[in-house]
């Protein structure tokens, strides 16, 4: 994502005269890099995992930590305003949470107020995922009549002039002829409902996500005190969303007030919530993975220069404080990161390796290939596909209830989940490819990811390989044949047996597991029919998925 910012500005926010190589060598030990400067206007790329710096006013937050101007921990006291924002029943599948703030005595001109707006739409394209997860709105607070009302209405019901228009529209209007409406109307357009925001007087503020009111949503150069919305379908996301925009205003001199969220169930929040985040770090480990040797009072100094307070909660351990902007770390690695760029990257001597090594394939991936080959021998055809897929797909069609590892913010519901077997997305392509010529023989060695408590990730990943017959008529027969091919094939012989089980999946008494040396590690049989009608396929099916055995690791 790129941004501009003006380099006076930029030098002013920051508090110290410097030349443009001094600022760019900063900025690039930031993991910012300038792109070009034109007439006095410097473009950055900032790295997707800082979203607090897609404005002048983070970027130059960062640089007075970096550059030893104002280290550790920035503060943003927080005053309680007394305002309220009353939540309405019926949001809960549409667009369930807001969180809001006041930022007072704000310093603006054209141009800050054009980075207030690239500020707001960055981060609802990045971190709001294009307005579905947070959207972001900001109003002349002082028009306001609290409380705010976050409600539902018909859209045919809502009329208001949108920003930029004088002509009062509908709902359905808005989203017909508005720019924004043309670009994120789908959001809310298939609900009978739409969200709605509005003061107590019944001025309306924003139809959210799409766009806000054109007389109490026009921030200016007049505008002096800011009340900031942000509507989403995830609260964390919103949150977050919420930081980033009220500390970046206040950095231009703004004090901060909060809101009072009340939900119709009773729940209550006051946002912002600006406490920082509390994590430990292990002096030791930061030592190995940097590969120089820290002291715990090292490692506090360079965190400090990347905006971070930290203090020794014992010998080799930690205690950080991680502002609540900061929506990138989520692991005592990224804290590693930003020690490693607080040191300095150039300040790290290159050191050549203690042993010289080759690189070689590894044991799991010499015998993907070997089955590759094999399958292929045996007239299979490969197949490569996604390894995120659907409950629905992986489970509903399969008849089977297993546990899966699912996403926190899928996009889509048809990629939510990590698969937990191969069979079902081999089945979805037999379904979507029945026009080919049969037989389909066709086969895919990839993983699978399953929950397992145990590991560090909760998760386990494992190689498998999956193969399918489909024909006007199958043969079991030589679905075992096959079968028996790979496996001796694979330095298996003797090591392996089939046993007779009952599996959901397939006909009954036409299915058995494949064990290895005892170990239940695949399966086979014909496919049901309820199966087969589940995925519209008409022709019947023989399968069978192995894992491949940890023994070749």
């Amino acid at each position: 994502m790129n941004i501009k910012c003006r380099i006076t500005d930029l030098l002013a926010l920051t508090g110290r005269k410097m030349s443009i190589k001094k600022l760019e060598d900063a900025l690039f030990m930031l993991k910012v890099e300038v792109e070009g400067i034109d007439e006095g206007i410097m473009e950055l790329e900032i790295n997707p995992d800082r979203p607090d710096m897609l404005s002048a006013e983070g970027v130059a937050r960062a640089l007075r930590a970096f550059l030893n101007i104002e280290t550790g921990l920035k503060k943003y006291p927080v005053r309680k305003s007394k305002n309220e924002v009353i939540v309405s029943k019926g949001l809960k599948k549409i667009r369930e949470f807001i969180a809001c703030g006041i930022v007072k005595d704000v310093k603006t001109s054209d141009e800050i107020i054009k980075g207030y707006m690239h500020l707001q739409e960055a981060l609802t394209t990045t971190h709001g995922r294009n307005r579905k997860k947070a959207s972001i709105g900001l109003y002349v607070y002082d028009d306001i009549t609290f409380p705010v009302h976050y409600t539902v209405q018909t859209p045919e019901k809502i009329r208001f002039a949108p920003l930029g228009y004088d002509e009062v529209m509908n709902g359905p209007e808005i989203l017909e002829t508005h720019e924004k409406g043309q670009m994120f109307g789908s959001i809310i357009s298939n609900f009978r409902k739409w969200p709605l925001l509005t003061d107590d007087t019944g001025n309306i503020l924003s139809l959210p996500p799409i766009i806000n009111s054109n007389t109490l949503g026009q921030v200016d150069i007049s505008t002096r005190n800011i009340f900031v919305e942000v509507t989403g379908t995830h609260l964390p996301t919103v949150k977050q969303a919420l930081n980033i925009m009220i500390t970046s205003i206040a950095e231009r001199g703004g004090s901060i007030e909060s809101v009072t969220i009340k939900y119709p169930d009773g729940t209550i929040h006051e946002t912002p919530d600006l406490a920082p985040i509390e994590m430990i770090l292990d002096t030791d480990m930061t030592s190995r993975y940097i590969g120089i040797e820290f002291a715990d009072n090292d490692v506090i100094e360079c965190l400090s220069r990347m905006g971070y307070s930290a203090r020794v909660a014992k010998k080799n351990t930690l205690r950080v404080r991680v502002p609540a902007y900061r929506t990138d770390i989520m692991h005592p690695v990224d804290l590693i990161e930003d020690v490693a760029i607080g040191y300095g990257y150039n300040n790290l001597e290159p050191t050549l390796p203690t042993t010289m090594t080759a690189g070689k394939v590894l044991p799991t991936t010499r015998i993907k290939n070997k089955i590759r080959d094999i399958m292929i021998g045996m007239g299979y055809q490969e197949i490569l596909s996604f390894v995120m897929s659907s409950p629905e797909m992986l489970n509903d069609k399969m008849l089977r209830n297993e546990p899966l590892i699912t996403t926190g913010n899928p996009k889509s519901r048809d990629f939510s989940v990590l698969r937990n077997s191969i069979l079902p997305i081999l089945l979805d392509f037999v379904a979507r490819n029945q026009h080919a010529d049969l037989p389909i023989r066709i086969f895919e060695v990839g993983d699978i990811v399953t929950p397992d408590e145990s590991m560090e990730t909760r998760s386990s990943q494992q190689s498998s390989v999956c193969g399918l017959i489909t024909d006007i008529q199958v043969n079991l027969t030589e679905l075992m044949t096959n079968l028996g091919f790979l496996l001796r094939n694979m330095g298996l012989d003797s090591r392996f047996k089939f046993a007779a089980s009952d599996d959901v999946s397939f006909i009954d008494g036409r299915s058995a597991d494949i064990l290895i040396e005892g170990e239940k590690l695949g399966y086979f049989g014909e496919v049901s029919p309820e199966v087969l009608t589940n995925f519209n396929i008409i022709y019947p099916v023989v399968a069978f998925e192995l894992r491949i055995p940890k023994v070749f690791n």
